[in-house]
């Protein structure tokens, strides 16, 4: 009996615990109820030993709403009230710090800024992200880049077709060779919208022979009628002959370019692309060259011939200038050799090239090192140097800018220069191809390829217009200027270009130094001096027009409401 008494003593701790996480539940209920629906509460708890009567009594009494506004909840919602806007606060703050660039306006607090409010009220400041933003233009951008192909889109139809009357090829071909505006000038020409178009569809080429497609001169086209050209390249009188011809023609072309009765040709190579313009085109004072792409190997042969360029594409090396500047050098591979392999390193980061073999010698033996190794280091440099010249191969940054009297002797060293002119393939033995907007010796006048069709997209009818063949720069604008005087009130343009030369239009005009940049505001006498190139005075303003925002690669344009957007 005592035993017995005495475990019934004892609390469990199970008891225990379950006691204690019930008082943990109540007060946790006091924070968000009334003291009447904990009192409910507890007395439902406490049924356990009361009579089922009792307990249906209790349950029959109606639970008060928890949510009810009374004094408690009224505190709790001030409270609540006063917590918000500071996790809003706080929780700005974060999203601004995340937000880079992003800066908020003052006193966030009295403006009351948070999530909702900075997206009614923009609030927000961004100064780093550019947002493109297509803005018209009253001009159509010039472009140096060669195309292949041009097609015009239009709602409405063209003023102009294929099918051109004898007056209207008479009178375009005589307005093209003469130079003549014959749209505005007065003359007995035919005027119409078709002999105005078949005007701007005509250059002058040199060669021409017909079962030979000469643009574009890409080196790894191989044409389908390879065998057609054996008698070409397996004939040796046959290639002087053309090569002769050639000659004479570029010469003519140069000097027409010389007196600026040209403004500008281009030389079509098998491996490369020149582009001759006269003095004052964008505003360069003096008759220039830019050749792309390039090779270690052809600026080697330049600076041979004591040709003198500069590479405006070409990306700036910083090592170079902070090894010019301090007195640190590379790390060495040999501790026998540092002194050598940092004097040949600085040499090389220094950009010298000159041959000083016998002043390098005597400091190199002085230092007891062996001939040998002195001969690996010199081939180790040359190994340098070639590598980091070519990494620029035949890529765009490999550009070439040539000026003045350097032009001249391109001029001859293009003349004389073998590789101009492919040995074998399906171009071999044909020199360059000559392309201008004015007639010169040997020219030979070429009509582009124009086919018209009619497109339907999203059950809309189009009007197409392909042009393809060598379109040159001023093409696009004197076409666009023809449809905008033809009352043509919207129209996009697509140009398929040859990437090669690209770069024409990537250098734009950067490519003299600012000192003579300051002089040149001479855009006006380039374009007096100009005057009889063979352009209209408006589109020769805009090509003789010194800023550079003008020059850009256009792959579409759109013309509506009078100005032009492009991409």
């Amino acid at each position: 009996m005592d035993e017995a008494s005495d475990d019934a003593g004892w609390v469990r701790p199970d008891d225990v615990m379950k006691m204690h996480k019930i008082k943990m539940r109540q007060k946790q209920l006091q924070a968000r109820i009334n003291k009447q629906s904990i009192d409910g509460n507890k007395s439902e708890l406490n049924t356990s030993g009361q009579s089922p009567s009792a307990i249906t009594t209790a349950s029959s009494q109606k639970r008060k709403n928890p949510f009810i506004k009374d004094g408690t909840n009224k505190k709790v919602k001030e409270n609540n009230e006063k917590l918000i806007p500071e996790l809003e606060a706080s929780s700005d703050s974060v999203l601004f710090e995340l937000m880079k660039g992003k800066t908020l306006k003052k006193d966030t607090e009295n403006d009351g800024s948070t999530f909702n409010s900075l997206l009614d009220n923009s609030s927000i400041v961004d100064d780093t992200v550019n947002v493109n933003i297509v803005k018209s233009i009253p001009y159509v951008p010039l472009d140096w880049t060669l195309n292949t192909k041009m097609r015009f889109m239009s709602i409405k139809p063209f003023c102009w077709n294929c099918k051109l009357k004898i007056s209207e090829q008479a009178s375009g071909t005589t307005g093209f060779v003469r130079c003549l505006n014959i749209g505005e000038q007065e003359t007995t020409l035919d005027t119409s919208p078709n002999a105005r178009f078949h005007q701007c569809c005509l250059i002058w080429q040199h060669p021409s022979i017909p079962w030979l497609e000469l643009f574009p001169r890409t080196a790894g086209k191989i044409s389908a009628d390879l065998a057609s050209n054996s008698a070409i390249s397996n004939n040796q009188f046959i290639k002087e002959s053309l090569f002769t011809e050639w000659s004479d023609s570029f010469r003519s072309l140069f000097h027409l370019l010389r007196a600026r009765q040209c403004p500008y040709f281009y030389v079509c190579a098998n491996t490369f692309t020149a582009l001759f313009r006269a003095a004052g085109i964008c505003g360069v004072s003096e008759m220039h060259v830019l050749l792309t792409p390039t090779t270690t190997g052809f600026r080697k042969l330049l600076k041979e011939a004591d040709i003198e360029y500069t590479m405006p594409l070409k990306p700036v090396n910083k090592r170079r200038s902070d090894m010019n500047d301090s007195s640190e050098t590379l790390d060495s591979t040999s501790s026998n050799i540092a002194p050598t392999s940092d004097d040949v390193k600085k040499e090389y980061l220094s950009g010298d090239d000159d041959d000083e073999d016998d002043d390098d010698d005597d400091p190199l033996k002085s230092l007891g090192i062996d001939e040998k190794l002195i001969k690996k280091i010199k081939n180790q440099q040359d190994k340098l140097i070639f590598d980091k010249e070519s990494e620029v191969d035949r890529l765009k940054q490999s550009l070439v800018f040539i000026k003045g009297v350097e032009a001249q002797a391109l001029f001859n060293f293009l003349k004389n220069c073998k590789s101009a002119v492919a040995t074998n393939g399906a171009l071999g033995g044909v020199p360059p191809t000559l392309l201008a907007p004015v007639a010169y010796h040997g020219a030979t006048l070429k009509s582009l390829k124009v086919r018209e069709s009619v497109v339907r997209r999203d059950n809309e009818k189009f009007y197409s217009l392909e042009i393809k063949g060598p379109i040159l720069p001023h093409v696009l604008p004197s076409l666009c200027h023809l449809m905008k005087s033809s009352h043509l009130e919207e129209f996009s343009v697509t140009c398929a270009q040859l990437s090669s030369t690209n770069s024409f239009s990537i250098a734009k005009n950067n490519l003299e130094s600012p000192k003579d940049i300051k002089e040149v505001p001479k855009s006006v006498f380039g374009q007096e001096n100009l005057t009889d190139c063979g352009f209209t005075p408006e589109l020769l303003s805009h090509f003789c027009h010194p800023d550079p925002t003008r020059i850009q690669i256009v792959e579409s344009l759109k013309f509506s409401n009078d100005g032009y957007t492009f991409s």
